[in-house]
């Protein structure tokens, strides 16, 4: 089929877009953005079950330094599952292009040191979920288990989330607490707030006594907690 030119939309649309994207029928379409979604899938139905252990979602079940079942046998990305879960740390899987680099600088070390034992330390690795991002323009930071993800099993009551947002410059926080303790955050916008909401995560810190003035914005609280 014939690609219509630039030039031939404008003629049908007086708008200029930003961007103009080819689809696989020979359409030219314009757009304001374009979000590439490959799919997390792992893509292991080649290997048989009977080499290597799998998880439920097909992914090459690994340890902490990414060994799978069969014997010098490393994987990393999406093709592998988490073969562990410690409700102590706030990490957590999800299939994203920064865990894959992470997984692969774990398993060449491990890789490289065949023999011997880094488990030990390697714990700082998996210590903390993070991902951060640029949406719209925006700086977009996760830490910890924002969602209250793998805290299923955990009384609703014993979970409270303060939420902080300002119109200009444009914010937003959100901080999810477990028995007053914080184990996730959500932070939009540049509130130069990642250090100090990492540090409250990872110390686990009684925060009960705040309560929402933990994030009222009259009060600094990276002067108390960075």
């Amino acid at each position: 089929k014939r690609v219509r030119k630039e030039e031939e939309l404008e003629e049908e649309d007086e708008r200029v877009w930003p961007i103009y994207v080819t689809l696989s029928n020979g359409r030219c379409v314009g757009v304001d953005l374009v979000v590439s979604a490959t799919g997390v899938v792992p893509n292991t139905s080649w290997i048989p079950d009977t080499q290597v252990k799998k998880a439920e979602d097909g992914g090459l079940l690994v340890d902490k330094m990414m060994r799978t079942s069969a014997t010098d046998v490393y994987s990393a990305g999406d093709a592998c599952t988490v073969g562990w879960h410690d409700p102590e740390i706030h990490w957590f899987q999800m299939r994203l292009w920064t865990q894959a680099r992470l997984h692969g600088r774990v398993a060449a070390h491990c890789m490289s040191e065949v023999g011997v034992s880094r488990e030990e330390h390697l714990g700082f690795e998996f210590e903390l979920f993070t991902h951060a991002a640029r949406f719209f323009g925006l700086k977009v930071t996760f830490l910890g288990r924002y969602n209250g993800q793998g805290l299923e099993s955990e009384n609703a009551e014993d979970m409270v989330s303060y939420i902080r947002s300002n119109q200009e410059p444009p914010s937003f926080v959100r901080v999810l607490l477990l028995r007053g303790h914080m184990v996730g955050a959500v932070l939009i916008g540049d509130n130069d707030l990642e250090d100090t909401m990492e540090n409250l995560i990872l110390d686990r810190l009684d925060l009960t006594q705040f309560g929402p003035s933990l994030l009222d914005p009259a009060i600094d609280i990276e002067d108390f907690f960075d």
